[in-house]
């Protein structure tokens, strides 16, 4: 198997992940999301040993398809869209780097709460969404000009560039607006959809 072919598969991983995450916060979290701040802490102490496991393992399904879009950015060289999506590779490896720090704090949130010591957790959690926001703001940018510098390129389909633009400001957006909202997980939907149609575009492609 190509490096094509690899990095297609990667781009795949998040739509594990976020259906992993959807059945977590409807089923495992009862549909509370951190713009409940006081009852999603008691029900991630609630569920810390799933925190533990699940939260690691669908940023590393992210991180995998956030590496494949270094490979796209590769394939760009030379071309008109290069260097706006050599820049936006650069803000995603910022904000990957930060999202690790989100999801340690969420898991730490879990432990604390888990014990009963609701103090800590609570300030765990307000770290763990103050850092996620940001970062997350830095990969949606990236996400962004990326989805601009295929558009300039037409090296995939215009359709899923600009899903990612409009994914990738609408996220971002709301980090900056308000990251505890619910309309996040669609701006996130929106990317995976996009990571999605282009890994299936590098696997169908022919050689």
């Amino acid at each position: 198997m190509d490096t094509s072919k690899i990095t297609g598969l990667a781009l795949l991983a998040p739509v594990l992940a976020i259906i992993a995450w959807l059945i977590f916060g409807i089923i495992v979290m009862e549909g509370v999301g951190p713009d409940n701040p006081q009852k999603f802490i008691g029900l991630l102490g609630a569920n810390s040993a799933i925190v533990k496991i699940l939260f690691p393992a669908c940023t590393l399904l992210f991180l995998m398809a956030l590496a494949a879009v270094g490979y796209i950015k590769k394939s760009m060289k030379g071309g008109s869209g290069h260097y706006i999506a050599s820049f936006g590779w650069f803000l995603i490896i910022i904000g990957s780097a930060g999202q690790l720090g989100e999801t340690a704090l969420t898991i730490a949130t879990a432990e604390a709460a888990a014990v009963g010591n609701m103090a800590v957790a609570s300030s765990m959690f307000a770290g763990s969404s103050a850092i996620g926001a940001t970062t997350t703001a830095f990969s949606m940018l990236g996400i962004t000009l990326i989805g601009i510098g295929i558009l300039q390129q037409k090296n995939f389909s215009q359709l899923v560039a600009g899903l990612m633009i409009i994914s990738g400001i609408f996220t971002m957006a709301l980090c900056m607006i308000d990251y505890e909202s619910p309309l996040v997980s669609i701006g996130y939907i929106g990317v995976v959809i996009s990571f999605a149609a282009l890994g299936v575009s590098l696997l169908t492609k022919k050689e």
